[in-house]
């Protein structure tokens, strides 16, 4: 409980800066850092609290070298056709009713420098599952990790909340697909290939 309190502290701090209207590399390196501090923050638990080595911790992470295997990356490919079947349908009721539903991301990332681009599309992923499956699903369970992923965008201020509703969808899939399979691979490859299509779609 500590734990969540302290990271839930960090976060807030974080954007709560983020929306002081700094220029866009603070906002960049504010960003990068939050990002961050997903990651160390549940190594430290897990060091410090539950005194694990690097080998009993990627174990509990589901992030054993040998669990990279075919069938691994094949349910990653699988989550990730489902959240893009799911923007296509978005788009296509955008464009039958004639409404523009924006998700913002141009905002957010429009300016940045190239390592934010690849911070967002590649690392951004990992740090963000290693909290909020590998950590969080354990101890709270799919739905509840899902609910607290999707609030974390609602800084995105996208139309009719998209871009929460999106991330809570995402989050229950991939929270369902690491507890079956106890791996945290496939929410991985879904997660670095659905912000990898956006800031592709971006540049």
């Amino acid at each position: 409980m500590i734990f969540f309190l302290v990271f839930g502290v960090s976060i807030g701090i974080s954007i709560g800066l983020a929306n002081i209207g700094f220029s866009q590399q603070l906002n960049n390196i504010l960003d990068a850092g939050l990002g961050f501090s997903m990651p160390v923050s549940v190594l430290l638990y897990f060091i410090l609290y539950k005194k694990f080595n690097l080998k009993e911790i990627l174990n509990q992470l589901g992030l054993r070298r040998s669990g990279l295997s075919p069938k691994m990356i094949g349910i990653g490919l699988l989550i990730f056709l489902v959240i893009f079947l799911l923007d296509l349908a978005v788009s296509l009721v955008s464009s039958v009713l004639h409404t523009q539903i924006n998700t913002n991301i141009g905002v957010l990332l429009g300016g940045s420098p190239l390592w934010f681009y690849i911070f967002a599309a590649v690392i951004e992923p990992i740090n963000e599952e290693v909290l909020f499956r590998g950590f969080a699903v354990p101890r709270l369970g799919i739905v509840i990790s899902a609910l607290v992923f999707g609030l974390l965008h609602a800084g995105y201020n996208s139309t009719f909340g998209v871009e929460i509703i999106a991330a809570f969808i995402f989050g229950i899939i991939a929270g369902y697909a690491f507890k079956k399979t106890k791996s945290l691979y496939p929410p991985i490859i879904a997660h670095i290939l659905v912000n990898s299509i956006a800031v592709i779609a971006l540049l």
